[in-house]
């Protein structure tokens, strides 16, 4: 097995990649029991299902269909938040390509389902993000939100990096984040490119 972070060679993986069919559950808290399910099928992940006891019917989605793209998931690699009955954050690495997902479901099927397929999850240990935030970038932009208040700060790389996040630290070395700051080191041309800016969430 090799630990969640280890990506020190192009062959190793995530995290431990042994198969197993557990379904992953997280309860949210409040009288009417929100709860977030991922059930897996041939080792990997395959529905994912949101709810609560005031839902006339589940929401459920198939996870290959809405990320585009199979990922076998450990449990040492996922988390959730969930915010009473508005919706929930589901984060999580694929353990054979390290890639990171964000997902945000909101229990109102008059609201969609968001997804990033390119999140800076703190399974990462290169990637520094407290419990209660998440980051995820674009090519051009590093994103960071309160998963309390889904308020979202921002700062920019000031020029757009080929980033593939399925290799991501080819090009993003490391992130720090916090309520009141925002750090990235970059990687251009064999030299290390710092950006840093202060936020306030």
């Amino acid at each position: 097995m090799i630990s969640c972070g280890n990506k020190s060679t192009a062959n190793m993986i995530f995290c431990d990649t042994a198969c197993n069919n557990d379904t992953l559950r997280f309860d949210g808290t409040g009288n009417m029991h929100p709860y977030v399910s991922i059930s897996k099928k041939n080792c990997l992940a395959d529905t994912i299902t949101w709810t609560h006891e005031a839902l006339p019917t589940k929401r459920q989605m198939q996870l290959p269909s809405l990320l585009n793209n199979s990922v076998r998931l450990n449990k040492t690699a996922v988390n959730c938040y969930i915010r009473d009955t508005s919706y929930a954050y589901v984060s999580f690495n694929d353990c054979v390509s390290g890639r990171g997902y964000l997902l945000k479901l909101p229990f109102s099927k008059k609201e969609s389902v968001t997804k990033i397929s390119s999140a800076l999850n703190a399974f990462d240990k290169k990637f520094v993000v407290p419990d209660d935030l998440r980051a995820y970038a674009d090519r051009s932009t590093l994103y960071v939100v309160d998963v309390a208040t889904d308020k979202k700060e921002l700062m920019t790389f000031k020029e757009e990096y080929p980033i593939d996040f399925d290799n991501v630290h080819a090009v993003i070395d490391s992130i720090n984040v916090g309520r009141d700051h925002m750090f990235v080191l970059l990687k251009k041309d064999g030299k290390n490119i710092p950006i840093e800016k202060k936020i306030s969430l």
